[in-house]
């Protein structure tokens, strides 16, 4: 602990910075006059979704906004090598009157330091997510259990398959910006999900969603849709433009990996894609589905002639 405050003390942020020196902004502040480091989280913030206590260790969104990748450099550099350094990690959070409260002294996991999380640009519904990273801070000697902040989901060690309810919304996925709307491409995967579930459920089809935590991540990964029925795993992609269809075509290889016995592959679209994307698609045993536009489904099987 930091003999000078306890957890729970309040002050302005601008007699933080002027008792310990360094950056007046930022969430990452190295002290100029002590062996700290001043960590900052503002419950609620974008550049905090990713924070909180998840029992055992305080998650802390690492540093770096706008559309470029989060790297190990400046501020994160300095809290990723805080063990080598000998310095002590001091956080606070943000309160609602402008003052910032004291957590208490905290230090990197040296096991597994931090993860890497997909981050969403902010204002750029359409732009693919990049890469971020949340640190694993342990609590110091003395560090009391933090109150008023955010519970934090912890990291899995070894993998999760958790079932989820069909009837709740497919799209947006986790981990999306807080509050942000569906893009029309979004709006219509979830359009298509839905009524193909409804068509294999009306087939009398078994039929399951679900969520997957690889080990040592952080964040689960969707399964759009899985017919327990034929063992097959389905991806939806709301657009047949390369970009998204081949988005839904990852998805399929990704989560194959979890299930056995090894699920037959399905890429749900809005209508039959040219050529060389049902080649692809072909080429890795993969089944198209679209609508036809009168409540049913077409398929291209991978033997099929294009």
């Amino acid at each position: 602990m930091h003999p000078q405050l306890q957890p729970g003390d309040r002050m302005a942020r601008s007699d933080l910075h002027a008792h310990f020196g360094g950056r007046l902004q930022g969430r990452i502040r190295p002290s100029k006059t002590a062996p700290v480091i001043l960590l900052i989280t503002t419950p609620g913030a974008h550049e905090s979704q990713h924070d909180g206590w998840t029992g055992h260790h305080f998650h802390f969104q690492g540093e770096g906004q706008g559309e470029r990748e989060q790297r190990i450099t400046n501020g994160n550099r300095v809290v990723a090598e805080q063990a080598a350094s000998g310095r002590s990690l001091l956080l606070f959070v943000a309160a609602s009157d402008g003052l910032v409260r004291y957590l208490g002294a905290y230090r990197v996991d040296p096991d597994i330091p931090y993860v890497r999380v997909s981050l969403p640009i902010v204002g750029d519904a359409v732009q693919p997510p990049r890469t971020g990273y949340v640190f694993r801070l342990v609590p110091e000697a003395g560090t009391p259990v933090p109150q008023g902040v955010p519970a934090a989901p912890p990291i899995a060690s070894s993998t999760v398959i958790r079932e989820q309810d069909l009837a709740l919304p497919f799209h947006p996925r986790p981990g999306t910006e807080r509050g942000r709307k569906a893009t029309s491409i979004e709006e219509e995967a979830e359009r298509l999900l839905k009524d193909y579930c409804d068509h294999l459920r009306y087939l009398g089809h078994e039929v399951r969603r679900y969520y997957v935590t690889p080990a040592r991540e952080l964040l689960p990964l969707p399964v759009d849709l899985f017919n327990r029925t034929t063992n097959e795993l389905v991806a939806c992609s709301g657009s047949t433009a390369r970009t998204h269809m081949l988005t839904a075509f990852g998805e399929l290889l990704d989560m194959r990996r979890f299930f056995a016995p090894s699920p037959q592959l399905v890429m749900l679209v809005p209508s039959k894609p040219r050529h060389d994307l049902a080649d692809l698609c072909a080429a890795y045993d993969v089944t198209l589905v679209w609508p036809d536009g009168r409540d049913q489904f077409l398929s291209l099987e991978p033997t099929s002639t294009v």
